[in-house]
């Protein structure tokens, strides 16, 4: 075995164990969704820290997926990626098969950055965006069983 499948293969056990974190967060999370902007004001603190563990749960998925999977896939599929951008490596994975939706990894993408760039908000811009991440989050679970797929027929993995 090639020593870039090994690190692949070792971001794909790191990506699941991520992925059942934010499927927990997922789960205690939920009854709280959707939120709305009297529930936001009104979420104790213990709530606060349990939907910021899985904003950072999402967030870390997102990256993991993008920034090592996706390489890996790219490497191990001989396909440079050297000089692409983000967006062209999501368009490649769309292309060779490992993901459904390049546009809807994007969206992904786009809310994981509006987390990680905190800045002053209103109330309900906030709340709306909390309220994305439920959807969001389950759609990166999809993604990762899907690459999880490609990988099996690809015969990467068993």
């Amino acid at each position: 075995m090639s020593k870039e499948k090994e690190i692949l293969l070792g971001n794909i056990d790191a990506c699941k164990q991520r992925v059942e974190k934010l499927s927990y967060s997922l789960n205690k999370n939920r009854p709280l969704f959707p939120l709305t902007t009297k529930t936001v004001a009104q979420l104790s603190d213990e709530q606060e820290e349990s939907i910021d563990a899985l904003i950072l749960r999402y967030s870390q998925i997102v990256s993991m997926i993008q920034d090592q999977v996706f390489r890996g896939i790219a490497y191990i599929e001989q396909e440079d990626i050297s000089h692409k951008s983000n967006r062209d490596k999501v368009l490649l994975m769309e292309k060779l098969g490992a993901i459904h939706s390049a546009d809807e990894f994007g969206t992904a993408a786009v809310l994981r950055n509006k987390f990680a760039h905190h800045y002053p908000e209103a109330i309900t811009e906030r709340m709306n965006r909390l309220n994305l991440v439920i959807e969001e989050a389950d759609f990166m679970i999809t993604v990762f069983e899907d690459v999880l797929a490609f990988m099996r027929f690809k015969g990467h993995i068993e």
